[in-house]
């Protein structure tokens, strides 16, 4: 009798079978993405040698990406005291991260990734919810790329749950203060 034929562990979610996530120690896939403001922002250029903290979140109409750039808006100057930078990528144009920046006063740069190529390029699972936010959309991820550019940390949901707890991701954080910059 033939053994039972492999399955991808992405079957059943909405992740193209050819798309894998980007694992650990491997290097993080470079990017250059308008902001709020319309500035075109890069992977290199928000680095600048330093750890990155890196949200996906859902659009801006969802209450779990609200809660969420709330939760991180609180710990950014944790964050920045642990020698580290963060933005948050969404699908909506600037003008709509430009409004919801404004009105959540958010003190780190929003990403647009309207064409939900960068969003693909992380691992970011496709919404299968087609009524509800601009389409396509993403599921909530979040990733901690290193001093180095290499991915130090990442959780990618396949449902709006929400993302990692900043507490938890402070931890990688002063781990990586306290070894320059780096995981590995």
């Amino acid at each position: 009798m033939a053994p039972p034929a492999a399955t991808s562990p992405f079957s059943g979610h909405n992740l193209p079978e050819d798309q894998d996530v980007i694992r650990n120690k491997t290097t993080a896939p470079d990017f250059a993405l308008l902001d709020e403001t319309g500035t075109t922002r890069t992977l290199a250029g928000l680095r600048q040698g330093r750890p990155l903290l890196l949200l996906f979140l859902r659009f801006a109409d969802c209450p779990t990406t609200r809660r969420d750039l709330l939760a991180y808006a609180n710990v950014w100057g944790r964050v920045r005291s642990l020698g580290a930078e963060m933005a948050a990528v969404t699908v909506e144009p600037p003008d709509a991260h430009r409004r919801l920046k404004e009105r959540l006063e958010l003190p780190f740069p929003l990403l647009s990734d309207e064409g939900f190529a960068v969003s693909e390029q992380y691992g970011v699972y496709r919404s299968d919810e087609v009524d509800e936010g601009p389409q396509p959309h993403g599921e909530p991820a979040v990733y901690v790329i290193d001093a180095d550019g290499e991915v130090a940390y990442g959780q990618v949901l396949s449902g709006p749950k929400g993302i990692a707890n900043p507490a938890e991701v402070a931890m990688v954080l002063l781990y990586m203060r306290d070894h320059g910059g780096k995981y590995w």
